[in-house]
């Protein structure tokens, strides 16, 4: 009789937030596929669970895929799980459970942990329909195309940022969002849990770049000037072009792309509506001959 494919979410920080089905689960199966061997060996100490470990991470899942696939039609029973919350989410594991899935294997989801759930349910941000869109580009075009797309998105985004980037990605959701919130949440559960909510038109707190983050950005404000592109819209182009440049923290062109953003409207629409209204209250405010 073949085995069962168990994926198991395991504690995102807090080890006491292993479910007592994951528990029992991990005492049970015959082998554990790990994306860290060393850091589920802790969890597994702190349970006093011995058990045979096998690495499965991003590097070697296609060539060890097939030979835990031969384990499970052998008759193991495994555990599959990541270094913290939900495998095959952001993290190792798809492949191997699609492989068992072509092999009409028994997949068991152990339900648990997961750092998108616990971060939307503590931005307090509409999360009815929401984006997860991984990790950001490191670097390059792929890293730009990347922000002007979640600068279109309206829903309640989450993503995740390693802590030698966060500060260049704050930075960059800066200049490409106007005013939605943005929650920024490093080391989840863990004892230096901390949660820093930006705005892009006031004083940005600091946060330590240390530790690893999840980032929530609420959903866009659908404001009356949605859709306008005339002369209505241009009185409030004016003056969200005006508080961003004023505050000092945005050059004009990164100002313009903002009020673009809010606005559903392209930069080259959004610089036109701005230079429009502005000579607009020039000849409003010129002195009568």
């Amino acid at each position: 009789m073949a085995g069962t494919l168990f994926v198991v979410a395991t504690p995102i920080g807090n080890l006491e937030d292993l479910t007592f089905r994951a528990l029992r689960t991990l005492r049970e199966v015959d082998l554990i596929a790990a994306e860290d061997t060393r850091r589920t060996a802790k969890l597994l100490a702190h349970y006093d669970i011995r058990k045979s470990l096998v690495s499965l991470r991003e590097h070697n899942e296609r060539r060890e895929a097939p030979r835990l696939v031969a384990r499970l039609l052998a008759g193991q029973n495994i555990a599959l799980v990541s270094d913290a919350g939900t495998p095959a989410v952001a993290d190792p594991g798809a492949g191997l459970v699609r492989m068992a899935h072509a092999e009409a294997l028994r997949v068991v989801p152990i339900p648990g942990a997961n750092a998108i759930a616990v971060a939307l349910s503590a931005a307090g941000v509409p999360a009815d329909r929401f984006v997860f869109l991984g990790f950001p580009p490191a670097s390059g075009t792929r890293r730009t195309t990347w922000f002007e797309e979640l600068a279109q998105e309206s829903r309640t985004v989450v993503f995740f940022e390693a802590p030698h980037r966060i500060q260049p990605t704050l930075d960059s959701l800066a200049q490409i969002l106007a005013v939605r919130p943005i929650f920024v949440f490093r080391e989840l559960t863990k004892i230096n849990e901390e949660l820093v909510e930006y705005t892009n038109i006031t004083q940005r707190n600091s946060i330590m770049t240390k530790g690893e983050f999840t980032i929530v950005v609420g959903p866009a404000v659908v404001g009356p000037s949605e859709g306008r592109t005339g002369q209505t819209a241009a009185p409030e182009a004016l003056d969200l072009f005006g508080r961003l440049t004023d505050c000092g923290s945005f050059t004009r062109e990164e100002a313009t792309s903002i009020v673009a953003s809010h606005l559903r409207l392209s930069v080259v629409t959004a610089r036109k509506l701005i230079k429009k209204a502005s000579i607009l209250v020039k000849q409003q405010n010129k002195p009568a001959p």
